[in-house]
């Protein structure tokens, strides 16, 4: 059966004005243009929808019937069409969230906050991960966007710089250099280093900052959970190199935090990714937004000085 929403428009228009020149002038269309769309709707049911002479027009028994039906169909329409402008407009839907570990205890949790109460239709799914990990769940669609740090040989994805992230020393607070001022990376070298594993992008770093010293980085130890970095070097078991943003969910006791010199910071960049092949979701837009406007608001305070873009 096919029936076009212009030609129930036309009905419902002369079942409420009784009058095929009313409902042509209200429904923009010419009165032969109007009548064609109700004989063809006609046609389809297989019933007249009006009784009329030549001064009167009335809803027969079944046109009386059709007009629930009819108004019910619109009625579904113009509901399906304002979700679909939520849709759109990135309020209502699903967003999923490949994070790197220390973004997602770090930086994202007051964010999520915001994101949640500005658009509460939202369903949220976040996967904290690996950045080899996030980077394939990108590209295949099972996440939307990657928080990740920015990869050098990404062609394929669009790489929005959120910040850079200074790296700073955790170190015992009775470790020699808890006295230190300001460090080099010289200063680091002859220190047992506690690190994650190959995998993490904090780790890439720091190889190729040794590489720089005509050294090759073998750690004391090498962990995979965060945690368990923590509380080596709270036990002065080594030193470890982490990002900035992380301090705000580190419980510091035992533990002394140690900036580079200006002219020494190594920053950890961390970028919104998506890929350039796919149009991303609606949802995607509005979270980088108010992501970023988190970001200047807490610059310099909370967020140890990102470097924010």
């Amino acid at each position: 059966m096919n029936i076009t929403l212009k030609q129930i428009e036309a009905f419902l228009a002369v079942a409420r004005t009784l009058s095929f020149s009313q409902a042509a002038a209200a429904v923009h269309l010419s009165q032969p243009a109007l009548s064609a769309n109700i004989h063809r709707l006609e046609q389809t049911l297989g019933a007249r929808l009006f009784d009329r002479d030549t001064r009167t027009v009335s809803l027969s028994v079944v046109g009386r019937e059709f007009v629930e039906v009819a108004s019910g169909i619109t009625s579904q329409v113009a509901c399906g069409l304002d979700r679909m402008q939520d849709v759109v407009s990135g309020s209502h839907g699903q967003l999923t969230i490949a994070v790197a570990p220390s973004v997602a205890a770090g930086v994202l949790p007051n964010v999520l906050v915001r994101y949640k109460a500005a658009y509460p239709d939202i369903q949220l799914k976040i996967h904290d991960v690996l950045t080899t990990v996030g980077i394939e769940m990108v590209r295949a669609g099972s996440a939307d966007i990657a928080l990740l740090p920015e990869q050098p040989d990404a062609a394929d994805l669009e790489q929005l710089v959120l910040f850079k992230d200074p790296l700073v020393v955790l170190c015992a607070t009775d470790h020699p250099l808890a006295s230190r001022r300001n460090l080099d990376w010289s200063d680091i070298i002859p220190h047992d280093l506690i690190v994650r594993g190959q995998h993490s992008s904090v780790r890439q770093l720091l190889d190729a900052q040794f590489l720089l010293y005509g050294q090759i980085l073998q750690p004391a130890f090498e962990v995979n959970h965060v945690g368990t970095a923590l509380g080596l070097i709270s036990a002065g078991l080594g030193i470890g190199i982490v990002p900035a943003s992380l301090l705000s969910t580190v419980n510091m006791d035992g533990m002394h935090c140690g900036y580079f010199r200006a002219e020494s910071t190594t920053y950890w960049t961390l970028c919104a990714s998506t890929p350039k092949a796919r149009s991303p979701s609606p949802t995607v837009e509005p979270f980088i937004h108010l992501f970023l406007a988190y970001l200047k608001s807490s610059s310099g305070s909370e967020q140890h000085q990102l470097d924010v873009k």
